[in-house]
């Protein structure tokens, strides 16, 4: 990105504002719902119902119970190697809880997943979450 910065600086001082439009349509634009995770081997924002928001690098989001969430990790990613962090959404429940484990019985029919429990009180509930593979 330093890179691409100082490009645009030599652009805009050598070749004046019609060098700098040029330079301008060369940069590449992020797509409206692609998260910014540039340092991120995956990354989710996951309603309660299991659907995804957005996501980097997450293929599918399976809800297998009330609070149980399998996120499945792109095939280059290895969900057995990865050290996940969760955190709720604001839109959760303040008394939430939030929990995850690369091995789970829950997942069992969804390979290479994360497993994500989300609660309330003790109880198992429906929460909003992200969830970050560093």
């Amino acid at each position: 990105m330093r890179l691409a910065g100082k490009i645009l600086t030599l652009a805009a001082s050598t070749l004046g504002v019609g060098g700098l439009a040029l330079a301008a349509l060369a940069t590449p634009a992020l797509a409206a719902d692609t998260p910014i995770a540039p340092y991120a081997q995956a990354a989710a924002q996951v309603n309660a119902n299991g659907t995804i928001a957005n996501s980097k690098n997450v293929t599918q989001v399976a809800k297998v119970g009330t609070g149980k969430y399998c996120v499945q990790l792109h095939s280059d990613i290895s969900a057995a190697r990865a050290v996940p962090i969760a955190t709720l959404r604001s839109s959760a429940d303040w008394r939430s809880e939030i929990y995850t484990n690369v091995e789970s019985s829950s997942c069992s029919s969804h390979p290479n997943s994360v497993f994500v429990y989300t609660g309330k009180n003790g109880e198992a509930a429906d929460e909003p979450f992200f969830l970050l593979i560093p």
